[in-house]
C-alpha cells in the first residue's frame, strides 16, 4: 500500500460508513474531503518553500517560520473538529486472531523472562 491515500478512494470510504439520506453528514464528508485537499496544497507549499522563510526589507534580512505552517495547524483542529462530528456507522472488523491461540505469534509476557 502507498503512503498517499486517493482522495476519491477516501471519499468513497466516508461516504460507505455514513446515512447518505442524511444531507448533513453528506455535507460533512464533502466539508472533510475539501478540507484534505486544502491541508495537501499547504503540505505542497510547505515541501517547496520549506519550513523555515527568508524575508528580506530594504537592508534587513531574517528568517521566520513558514506561515503556511500556522494554517496547516489550524486546518488541522478543524478536520479533528469535523470528523469527530460525523455520525459513523458501525461496521465490524474481521477478528484475525481465531484459531490462532497466541493471536499475533509473538511472544507472550511470560516468554519473554
Amino acid at each position: 500500500m502507498s503512503g498517499v491515500v486517493k482522495i476519491s478512494d477516501l471519499e468513497n470510504q466516508l461516504m460507505n460508513r455514513i446515512d447518505r439520506d442524511d444531507l448533513i453528514e453528506v455535507d460533512k464528508v464533502m466539508r472533510y474531503i475539501a478540507i484534505i485537499k486544502q491541508i495537501r496544497k499547504l503540505q505542497i507549499a510547505i515541501n517547496k518553500v520549506g519550513v523555515m522563510t527568508t524575508t528580506i526589507n530594504g537592508n534587513q534580512e531574517f528568517t521566520k517560520a513558514n506561515p503556511a505552517i500556522n494554517e496547516l495547524n489550524k486546518l488541522t483542529k478543524t478536520l479533528i473538529t469535523l470528523e469527530n462530528s460525523i455520525n459513523f456507522e458501525m461496521f465490524t472488523v474481521p477478528d484475525k486472531t481465531k484459531g490462532n491461540e497466541k493471536g499475533n505469534g509473538g511472544p507472550e509476557v511470560s516468554d519473554l523472562y
